[in-house]
């Protein structure tokens, strides 16, 4: 609670400073989330995930037609996993500056992943995860235009302590539409170093994917809402440094369909090579952020979801998941996800979007 009265008094100090120019800014999100996951096989866990997160903000803006509009917020994310007690609650600060000017926008500090001009993939954002790491710690970069986009964000995992390993990624993805057509990628760099001395050392671990596709989009010039089809290929590097088990370098085949119409919708995954994560089961996700599926050589994702609630404020899913492999046959999860946005900045700067949906 010392922590949580810090960060509300240095509010009040910055807002205590502001003048007239200056606009008062709130934000406000509450996560619920219910995830039952019935799992047959070795390289994943069956369990239940309840948990709501509560994230307050405030913070000044000023906006100038000619220098852009900057932004200075400071907030807090209170994750409580439903069914455990106040001291397995997690506390997540929130400080961020964000500039916006043109097409152009800057945001340093610790950044809600919600200002992703696109969802990052189940490859790189396991969804269990998603839930108790709102935000990427470090910076995010962005160019936003009318046919397309480009960002780069760093997320300074986790920082070297005697009992924290040293871990960072660096993510950027791009993607260009002219008519249907659309092309772009993803590139990820992660990197997992040791503790700090005098704590044993267990090594470093890379971990590289590249990621480029083409695709096909008929979204309004069908009667459905949205129709996507991408195919693309995986390239992967790991390496133990530490250890002698030569380097990895999976390759794979990656095709994602999406397609809704009013408040329902399908999205298809298949992932056909080779295993993604070939050092999970000794690093787990210390190192690999992703879906610990992708450790399967063929994996098939099917969602079959329904939003009970869309608006600009207020997302609420219901989603059946299908997860396919040769090594667990057929696996099923059922996710009931609610999102409330109020505040009073702008719903068209943070997505809506839960888990990529």
């Amino acid at each position: 609670m010392r922590r949580v009265a810090l960060w509300l008094t240095a509010v009040f100090l910055l807002l205590g400073t502001g003048s007239k120019a200056q606009e008062l800014l709130y934000d406000l999100e509450l996560l619920s989330y219910f995830d039952n996951r019935e799992y047959k096989v070795d390289f994943q866990r069956p369990q239940t995930i309840l948990g709501m997160r509560i994230a307050p903000e405030l913070g000044l803006g000023t906006a100038d037609e000619k220098a852009g509009s900057h932004k200075l917020m400071l907030g807090l994310n209170y994750i409580q996993p439903l069914g455990a007690g106040i001291k397995e609650a997690l506390v997540v600060p929130t400080v961020y500056y964000r500039y916006v000017h043109n097409r152009f926008r800057v945001n340093l500090g610790a950044v809600p992943y919600s200002y992703l001009t696109e969802s990052l993939p189940d490859y790189l954002m396991y969804d269990s995860l998603a839930y108790v790491h709102p935000n990427m710690q470090g910076g995010l970069f962005q160019y936003v235009a009318p046919r397309g986009y480009a960002e780069f964000l760093c997320d300074w995992r986790s920082a070297q302590s005697l009992e924290r390993y040293e871990a960072f990624r660096l993510i950027i993805q791009a993607r260009y539409q002219r008519g249907v057509l659309f092309g772009g990628g993803r590139a990820q760099l992660n990197h997992l170093a040791n503790r700090a001395r005098p704590a044993p050392r267990t090594g470093v671990s890379d971990d590289l994917i590249v990621h480029p596709y083409l695709g096909l989009d008929f979204s309004r010039k069908l009667l459905l809402d949205s129709l996507s089809l991408q195919a693309g290929y995986l390239f992967g590097y790991q390496r133990d440094r530490s250890a002698d088990q030569g380097t990895y370098l999976p390759r794979a085949f990656y095709l994602e369909l999406f397609a809704r119409w009013k408040r329902i919708g399908l999205k298809n995954v298949l992932y056909a090579g080779d295993n993604l994560f070939p050092l999970y089961p000794v690093k787990g996700n210390l190192l690999n952020q992703g879906d610990p599926f992708y450790q399967a050589g063929f994996y098939n994702r099917t969602d079959a979801f329904v939003y009970l609630i869309s608006t600009k404020r207020v997302n609420c899913y219901l989603s059946f998941n299908f997860h396919y492999t040769r090594q667990g046959g057929l696996n099923h999860q059922q996710q009931l996800v609610l999102r409330f946005n109020p505040g009073n900045i702008l719903p068209m700067e943070k997505s809506m979007s839960v888990l990529g949906k």
